[in-house]
């Protein structure tokens, strides 16, 4: 069964910082004398731009809860779901575009939500409520973006839909599409969008860039959009996310390189100068993930995280900007990121969650949010 893990971004400043004995877990204490741990029994999907959170459990179920004004969650409404609830059955894998969601049943893509850009490929603009089926078949990975969807085939070839002003299909136009269209790149094994600017990792390593360009986030060097693919000056490429308008890479040998706008200090360098190529940040890393305005990685086995902290996202016990990265004194193996808001698996399946909850997108009962990461004990 395939599963779609998140994985971290992240970045080293010249100074590091270890946390203090405050940045630590904290078990959440739920209204009865003894709490069960909840274990996970399947993964959660990537859900960047988002705040609504997915589950597939290893039964093939898919459960959502939080935010679901554009109809993403399935549900034939538009209301908010403050608990987990089973949205779809035999699914084989998952995916978000932005208030979107995007599953695969044996092979074929299905998809409800926002779809005022055609991001469903569906051949309309109609924002749906319930799973639709797009036609499109032989898919084996979704990639979702801001207003625009990216699936890559069982051949390894990349197709894209919806709103391209900036070339951020990588098509060589800026015209939006209703339905998938085949992009000119491939041998491809992930697309990372970010806000109106997407990454192609080849399976050679190699690291291709199109649309959005403004504040040098294609690692190309300058600051002009350019509406097809192009080759990007850094090799041995593991794993690349994308938050808004930056971006993180991870070579083969562990090292972490970041690039893009960077107001809220979420390239890790230290200060808030934005980046046209890619800058090395940190050493030894293991998983990398972003969420819009924040950057993590993990080494060690810990978490550390930078940028923007507003709504306890870093999970550092605080709600302070950070432009150098910080220990959160997390130890995982996992980790799943939303629009504001991060989850995290341990060793034991236990799993945690920090950030923005204004949407009960955390699974935590409530819509408190959090600065510390806070033992999630009801799981589907």
């Amino acid at each position: 069964m395939k599963k779609i893990h998140i994985v971290l971004a992240g970045l080293l400043a010249s100074t590091s910082f270890t946390a203090s004995a405050d940045f630590v877990f904290q078990q959440r204490i739920a209204p009865v004398q003894e709490a069960e741990v909840a274990e996970a029994s399947g993964s959660f999907v990537q859900c960047i731009n988002n705040n609504h959170s997915l589950y597939l459990k290893d039964d093939k179920t898919l459960w959502g809860i939080g935010i679901n004004s554009h109809g993403q969650l399935g549900l034939g409404h538009n209301s908010l779901q403050s608990s987990w609830i089973q949205i779809a059955d035999n699914v084989d894998s998952a995916g978000c575009s932005f208030l979107s969601t995007h599953i695969l049943k044996d092979g074929v893509l299905w998809a409800t939500g926002n779809n005022g850009n055609g991001q469903l490929g569906l051949n309309h603009n109609t924002n749906q409520t319930g799973f639709q089926n797009t036609g499109v078949s032989d898919v084996a990975r979704i990639e979702g973006g801001y207003y625009s969807n990216y699936i890559i085939k069982t051949d390894d070839s990349v197709w894209a839909t919806g709103y391209n002003a900036y070339g951020q299909l990588g098509l060589g136009h800026t015209d939006q599409q209703i339905t998938y269209q085949p992009v000119s790149i491939s041998n491809v094994k992930k697309v990372s969008p970010g806000t109106f600017f997407a990454y192609f990792l080849k399976n050679d390593g190699s690291l291709w860039s199109s649309g959005y360009n403004g504040d040098g986030q294609l690692g190309l060097g300058h600051i002009t959009s350019i509406a097809i693919a192009s080759q990007v000056s850094i090799s041995g490429v593991k794993d690349v996310v994308s938050g808004n308008y930056h971006s993180i890479a991870l070579k083969n040998d562990g090292s972490v390189l970041s690039v893009g706008r960077n107001n809220y200090g979420q390239l890790g360098t230290g200060n808030n100068t934005h980046q046209s190529t890619f800058q090395s940040i940190a050493t030894g890393a293991t998983l990398i993930a972003s969420n819009v305005y924040s950057s993590f990685f993990v080494k060690g086995g810990e978490l550390w995280s930078v940028g923007r902290n507003n709504l306890g996202q870093l999970g550092l016990g605080h709600t302070t900007d950070q432009t150098s990265f910080q220990n959160t004194g997390a130890s995982l193996s996992k980790i799943y990121s939303g629009y504001d808001h991060v989850l995290t698996e341990k060793a034991d399946n236990s799993v945690w969650a920090t950030g923005y909850n204004n949407y009960y997108q955390l699974g935590l009962g409530d819509s408190t949010n959090r600065s510390t990461f806070t033992e999630v004990t009801v799981l589907p």
